[in-house]
């Protein structure tokens, strides 16, 4: 994977990272698996908040539906 590909799955996740928190929890998804494609083509950090904050999301999600 290449620079510009990593850094646009980078802005891609972080667009549906901060989505899934406020307006479109499925959007979580998108979130972790930007996550994972970017795991070892950038810092570790960057892959872990895209993917933690995404699943955080999804999982919040579930459990509001559950409670339905």
């Amino acid at each position: 994977m290449n620079d510009t590909t990593t850094r646009r799955y980078l802005a891609i996740g972080g667009l549906s990272a901060v989505l899934s928190l406020f307006v479109l929890p499925i959007a979580g998804f998108v979130s972790v698996y930007t996550g994972y494609k970017v795991h070892r083509h950038t810092k570790n950090i960057y892959s872990y908040l895209l993917a933690g904050v995404g699943s955080l999301s999804v999982l919040f999600w579930v459990a509001y539906l559950i409670r339905l």
